[in-house]
């Protein structure tokens, strides 16, 4: 196992943010509204290829590409790479699908998941 525990990155492109945890998307927020996305395709899904944690940086121009089952989706170009705020992981989308979600969640959150 890798010295490095760290499991949680963003993947910024212009217009979203696609959280993963390992490989699959935990979470996709909108970067002009800041609201997490619930119906979007790639949540769940997992990347097919991603670069190692130090090496994150080296993805920038790439577009990542999410696998599924019953779809594939595929992002525009990185343009950052780095880590979430401790208080978003709690919030992530997958949790609120799953049926999980922290006990104090992102109020964000709360106003886009369906009645």
């Amino acid at each position: 196992m890798s010295a490095n525990r760290r499991r949680h990155r963003v993947f910024f492109t212009r217009h979203s943010e696609y959280h993963l945890r390992n490989d699959e998307c935990v979470g996709v927020r909108d970067r002009s509204t800041g609201m997490w996305m619930v119906d979007h395709a790639a949540l769940r899904l997992h990347a097919l290829q991603l670069p190692e944690v130090p090496d994150s940086e080296a993805w920038l121009g790439r577009r990542i590409q999410f696998w599924g089952r019953a779809s594939d989706v595929v992002t525009s170009p990185v343009v950052a790479v780095g880590r979430p705020e401790i208080d978003e992981v709690g919030a992530y989308v997958s949790q609120a699908r799953a049926g999980v979600i922290a006990e104090q969640p992102c109020p964000r959150l709360q106003t886009c998941l369906p009645a």
